[in-house]
């Protein structure tokens, strides 16, 4: 009966504490990004909103697996507590400098509590684009097969740039994290109901024993 109590209390403590962490993610300017907010129990219908649900700013809402809306797109994933969490994913395209801000990502649910996970998003500068090239006009005095253009586009300093973002880390490694980090949580949150749960059930049986030899 305790270790049935025991159980009750934690998934309630659960249920309570859903969606309550803060995650930041961070992504360029003209670039897109990807919130990627997690809670221990599923819901019949995904939200999003600027700063507080309540405040009536739903930037995106459906009851679907999917949906799209303007710049925003959501993907359900839902999971099967203790062993897997369930995550809203949302993307937002074309980022612009006034996204920046709190958002809240929010799951309604037929039974129990709602609910809201907040999240941060910062929308950097946009990486500087490569000089364009300008064609040198030849002199009056220079023959044809002197004519001189300008670096073109395979020069040392374009590839150079073009090196450096394409090995700049995307905004898919930046959103894997919390997945990671939300993981982790859970198991060592099975790990402590089972010690829990095991500790109860061995006091238990050892009182039960020592009445019967008293």
């Amino acid at each position: 009966m305790n270790a049935h109590l025991i159980l009750i209390f934690f998934s309630l403590s659960s249920l309570l504490q859903d969606g309550l962490t803060e995650l930041v993610f961070t992504g360029p300017e003209g670039g897109s990004i990807t919130v990627s907010c997690s809670f221990n129990f599923p819901g019949w219908k995904r939200r999003f909103c600027r700063k507080s649900c309540e405040d009536g700013d739903v930037l995106i809402e459906t009851d679907s697996v999917t949906a799209q809306r303007d710049r925003y797109s959501i993907r359900y994933e839902e999971g099967m507590y203790p062993a897997f969490p369930t995550f809203v994913h949302v993307t937002i395209k074309q980022l612009r400098k006034s996204d920046s801000g709190l958002y809240t990502c929010g799951l309604k649910r037929f039974l129990g509590r709602d609910a809201d996970e907040r999240v941060e998003i910062i929308v950097t500068d946009a990486s500087p684009s490569s000089t364009p090239n300008r064609s040198v006009e030849p002199s009056p005095t220079s023959l044809p097969a002197a004519t001189a253009t300008a670096p073109s586009s395979s020069s040392p300093e374009t590839s150079e740039e073009s090196s450096a973002t394409s090995s700049s880390p995307g905004t898919s490694e930046e959103s894997s994290a919390p997945q990671t980090t939300a993981l982790l949580l859970n198991v060592s949150f099975i790990i402590i109901i089972v010690i829990t749960l095991t500790v109860t059930v061995m006091a238990f049986c050892r009182v039960r024993t020592s009445k019967h030899t008293g």
